[in-house]
């Protein structure tokens, strides 16, 4: 069930709060690139079970009004508003795709709240060497229309996805086109589709200004350096990810202080769905290492 709430600069954030409000510690989910608060739906019963989860549309996306000139900075303090507004004190943070950035400027805001970052086929700083050349012809591409000419990206996006709400399986269907034999198949499977077409439809209810304010963030400096991350990461690697690469993953490991490397041979972009057991298990052991690390009352 979408829920609001306004933040202090006055803009209506809508987000879901769903799952077990009595087990282990809750887990913020920063949805992909385009997306919405909805792509909970799509986590497996192996990690949603158990667990509180909750996720909030970025600005210009789903029901969460726009916010011109937005930055990665004010995504970290949305959230941050969203666990005072519910009284999380701490949690987990979970970033798919283009969430991953997000989850991090969460970590870096709110270093004392959360307690572990989970990086799922995440995308990374296009500053960093490792990072930009692996970028495909459509990467290079977005990356130099969103910093030298942002007017233009907006125009070919807007008719790029024109369409998308009424025809949103048509998005689904080129994306599974990038993934593996098994993993098109999932996606293609009738429960699974209807459920990324009601994600589409949420993420483009507002058009395509909130998704092109995404790629600008994603695609500009990071306000921080991964070398400031000191929260323990988790960065989740399928080897078959034709999105973000595997050398997307390395680097990002290699950068981060803390991180642990997951690499899985038979993942690729959608590994959220098939080794959600692999994740479940890692958050389940990071809630028993940080309930034993809280200080007794």
């Amino acid at each position: 069930m979408k829920r609001s709430f306004t933040s202090d600069s006055g803009r209506v954030v809508s987000y879901e709060d769903i799952g077990d409000p009595n087990g282990r510690l809750p887990v913020l989910f920063l949805h992909g690139t385009p997306g919405s608060r909805l792509q909970l739906e799509l986590l497996p019963a192996a990690l949603r079970n158990g667990l509180r989860w909750v996720a909030f549309d970025r600005a210009g996306y789903g029901a969460s009004d726009r916010q011109p000139g937005l930055t990665m900075t004010e995504v970290a303090a949305t959230g941050e508003a969203l666990a005072k507004h519910l009284g999380l004190d701490a949690f987990h943070v979970l970033g798919f795709s283009g969430g991953g950035p997000y989850a991090l400027a969460c970590a870096r805001a709110m270093p004392g709240r959360v307690r572990t970052v989970h990086l799922a086929s995440s995308s990374g700083p296009a500053e960093l060497p490792e990072v930009r050349s692996a970028f495909g012809l459509q990467d290079h591409t977005i990356f130099i229309l969103v910093r030298h000419a942002p007017w233009l990206f907006r125009a070919l996006l807007r008719l790029r996805m024109a369409g998308m709400q009424r025809r949103p399986e048509r998005f689904v269907a080129q994306f599974a086109a990038k993934m593996t034999t098994r993993d098109h198949a999932l996606l293609m499977a009738p429960d699974v589709l209807a459920k990324l077409c009601d994600d589409l439809r949420e993420a483009l209810r507002q058009g395509t200004a909130g998704m092109a304010d995404d790629f600008a963030v994603l695609n500009r400096p990071w306000p921080f350096h991964l070398e400031d991350i000191r929260v323990p990461v988790h960065v989740w690697q399928g080897a078959q990810d034709h999105v973000n690469s595997l050398q997307v993953g390395l680097a990002m490991a290699a950068h981060l202080p803390t991180a642990q490397f997951h690499l899985l041979e038979s993942g690729s972009h959608t590994l959220l769905l098939t080794h959600a057991a692999e994740i479940r298990a890692a958050l389940d052991q990071d809630a028993v290492l940080a309930a034993s690390q809280e200080p007794a009352k």
